[in-house]
């Protein structure tokens, strides 16, 4: 059993706790995910199956400002250690903004910006996860933790009840957001605090909320698993070449190949043969690489992934 199954994860759950239930009901050992939800967020969880663990780390197109999105619900007035409505409270102000005040504050981290990851996050310092430090209490040097650039692409706020401060609001953006801390600093720049109440992920590297299959109907004993995805799916970002059978069979053996395409491929490419898709591999311009004449041969294909 090879493919891909998007779980809609439901509340209260680890993505790890996904995995392991798929496990128990597939018995199959070889199984991850993409794409970490917190415990209380729900959505779209990409789990991959069988070989297809193998093309976890290509899946989705590196730095797009589309990887992600989000529907956000946000509750001003109130602090957490956490920055969601989860954790202890540590300030509480009760003020709830103007609605025009939340919408502006909101649609200003569109566009590039740098974010420093929260503490209750998986991020390592000194070999350790932040998360670990925060639950045992231990005190971290606030300058270890660097910020990273993201970039959100769209907010599109959906809902504001301003005597209640609260909204709810679309983030379409790149890996590595944390929409928690998103909300930690909308609430600082408005000087009043607030904290992420409700996180559901719409869609992850490629797969939709369309696509998920509700945990819950998995769990029932004599239910099956839908039909699985094909592994080659999250890969529609790269460049396909198609090999013919006697290069096929060499590709799959772990050899450089040689092939002639219509135009100049870098990178990787996601490579097939008459029975389908074989792998990933390293293209290149093959006289940047090899300087050998081969009559009618551009690129060479160097295997980075064999698929059988």
């Amino acid at each position: 059993m090879k493919g891909i199954i998007v779980v809609d994860k439901p509340q209260g759950m680890t993505s790890h706790d996904v995995v392991s239930f798929l496990r128990r009901k597939t018995g199959i050992k070889r199984i991850g995910h993409t794409g970490t939800l917190d415990p209380m967020a729900t959505g779209v969880l990409p789990v991959f199956i069988g070989k297809a663990t193998r093309l976890i780390e290509y899946a989705g197109a590196p730095g797009s400002p589309e990887a992600k999105l989000y529907r956000c619900e946000i509750k001003f007035g109130v602090e957490t250690d956490t920055q969601d409505i989860w954790g202890n409270v540590t300030d509480e102000s009760g003020i709830a903004p103007r609605g025009d005040e939340i919408e502006h504050i909101l649609k200003s981290f569109e566009g590039e910006g740098r974010q420093r990851p929260p503490m209750y996050s998986a991020v390592k310092v000194g070999g350790r996860k932040l998360y670990e430090y925060a639950r045992r209490g231990d005190e971290i040097d606030i300058s270890l933790i660097k910020e990273r650039e993201i970039y959100i692409k769209h907010i599109d706020v959906k809902q504001i009840d301003a005597d209640a401060g609260e909204a709810v609001f679309d983030v379409l953006c790149s890996k590595g957001v944390y929409i928690r801390t998103l909300c930690a600093d909308a609430g600082r720049m408005l000087g009043c605090g607030a904290v992420m109440s409700g996180l559901r992920r719409l869609k992850s590297d490629g797969f939709s909320i369309e696509q998920a299959v509700s945990l819950n109907d998995l769990q029932a004993e004599e239910a099956s698993l839908p039909p699985l995805i094909p592994i080659d799916a999250p890969l529609q970002w790269m460049a396909r070449i198609n090999l013919p059978e006697e290069k096929a069979r060499a590709f799959q053996s772990g050899q450089v190949v040689y092939d002639s395409v219509a135009s100049d491929f870098h990178g990787v490419v996601r490579v097939y043969g008459a029975d389908g898709f074989i792998g990933i591999g390293k293209a290149s311009a093959l006289g940047a690489v090899s300087g050998r004449d081969i009559r009618d041969q551009n690129v060479v294909i160097k295997p980075e992934k064999v698929i059988f």
